[in-house]
């Protein structure tokens, strides 16, 4: 102890003697004598048996998958880059005869041909991808939703990882080239031609509303089907409170509008397949089988008249490599291959009956259906399940399902980034933001003008 304490006094003396020798630093080393005095001083009463601790090392830069901003051509070659990936991984996990797969694989074969027509059309720079974009929105939602309930924690499964990936390619296409994006580049007044459309579009809301909500007490609770009503009915509510025909709010109702009836369509034909007696009860409600003329969508297609939408980039697009990073393995040969597997599927072909034991479709789920979301959007964000397959990731061991334990695994996500310098190497995308802080189906960067701020 005395000779810790006599070891503190000769640090302070020579820094002293130091000082004095140097003028201009005597001011400095003095002070610093002093503290150091203090600090040895209490380390020897307090601890005058303790060696100083090692420096904590310095926390990893924690960075993201980067790559070049996406383009509307980029966003639809990715999209169907998850199109084979998700064939691919599905090929052994869902069967093609299953009668009960039908709403799954008829999904994701109009995902394949939507994709054909807008792809088509982005190379024509027009408004001509309306028709695709319309009939991706209802294939989307269907095969989200499907698979929500069809899908397998099975080891190795990554179908849920493509869902994913071709969700966030979708949503990242539209809240930047989307109709709604259109017409506020469009600009002008809102016509009374357009007007007219908005009445009907609401109209024909209303009339939804009154199918879905003669049914709700109807069917079980804590069903999936349940949950399909519920989530037709709370976007329902939800665009009702956009009122007004202003440029903003005719851009976000059609916003709305288009993710309502996507949602409907969708869900109308998983129930059509999976609880016929519940489809009687809907009697009229709009089919997916036959597609409709949805309330904007003769219009839409001007709206990009003089916009050169195919030559701006998308400026804020975050995570969206790391979300689709998986997709990015498939091959030109995978992606032909699997482009005619996928468009040559017959639903005449699917006969094989399910038996009750491993039927997926009358489960008893514990679901949030008061969560501002839709049960198609929830397994397509992958929010709290980062390989999608049903497992949230605080229970799940292997979060990207790829057959190593995450205790094992370098790269927990499987984002292309590995743990040591990830920035998200639990959660995966930002939770809760979505680009379009006003979800008015315009990203926040798009604006008014050429997708770059806000309209002026």
């Amino acid at each position: 102890m005395l000779q810790d304490r006599a070891f503190c006094l000769a640090c302070t003396n020579r820094m002293a003697q130091t000082a004095m020798r140097s003028p201009q630093i005597m001011k400095n080393s003095l002070r610093n004598a002093l503290m150091l005095t203090a600090g040895l001083s209490c380390l020897c009463v307090l601890t005058p048996q303790t060696h100083a601790e090692p420096k904590e090392a310095a926390a990893p830069k924690h960075k993201r998958k980067e790559g070049p901003a996406p383009t509307a051509a980029t966003l639809v070659a990715d999209m169907k880059k998850s199109v084979a990936f998700i064939a691919k991984s599905a090929k052994e996990k869902i069967s093609t005869k299953s009668k009960e797969a039908i709403p799954f694989w008829g999904a994701l074969k109009d995902t394949s041909k939507a994709l054909d027509t807008m792809e088509a059309g982005v190379k024509a720079g027009d408004g001509s991808i309306i028709a695709g974009l319309d009939q991706l929105g209802i294939s989307i939602h269907q095969l989200a939703a499907s698979w929500g309930v069809l899908r397998t924690s099975d080891e190795g499964s990554q179908v849920g990882r493509g869902v994913i990936a071709l969700s966030k390619s979708y949503d990242v296409f539209l809240l930047h080239y989307g109709p709604s994006v259109a017409r506020k580049h469009l600009g002008g007044e809102v016509s009374a031609e357009e007007k007219t459309q908005l009445a009907a579009a609401r109209a024909e809301v209303a009339h939804l509303k009154g199918q879905f909500a003669s049914v709700q007490g109807k069917v079980k609770p804590k069903t999936y089907q349940h949950r399909f009503i519920n989530d037709t009915l709370g976007l329902c509510k939800e665009i009702e409170g956009i009122q007004g025909d202003s440029l903003k709010e005719y851009s976000a109702y059609i916003y709305q509008y288009n993710r309502l009836m996507y949602t409907a369509l969708a869900y109308n034909t998983l129930i059509d397949v999976w609880y016929p007696e519940t489809a009687k009860q809907l009697g009229s409600a709009p089919r997916s089988g036959k597609r409709p003329t949805l309330a904007f969508e003769k219009s839409c297609g001007g709206y990009y008249k003089g916009w050169k939408y195919t030559t701006i980039p998308v400026t804020h697009y975050d995570d969206y490599y790391e979300v689709t990073y998986s997709v990015t393995s498939i091959t030109e040969t995978e992606l032909s291959t699997y482009e005619s597997y996928t468009e040559s599927y017959s639903e005449e072909s699917a006969t094989e009956e399910v038996s009750e034991e491993e039927s997926a479709i009358d489960e008893e789920v514990e679901m949030d259906e008061d969560d501002g979301g839709t049960f198609a959007d929830d397994v397509g964000d992958g929010e709290d399940d980062e390989d999608g397959d049903g497992v949230s990731d605080e229970e799940d061991t292997d979060d990207d399902n790829d057959g190593s334990a995450d205790e094992a695994d370098n790269d927990d996500d499987n984002d292309g980034v590995m743990d040591s310098e990830d920035a998200d190497e639990d959660e995966g995308a930002d939770e809760g933001d979505d680009g379009d802080s006003d979800d008015d189906g315009s990203a926040d960067d798009a604006g008014g003008d050429d997708g770059g701020g806000e309209e002026e």
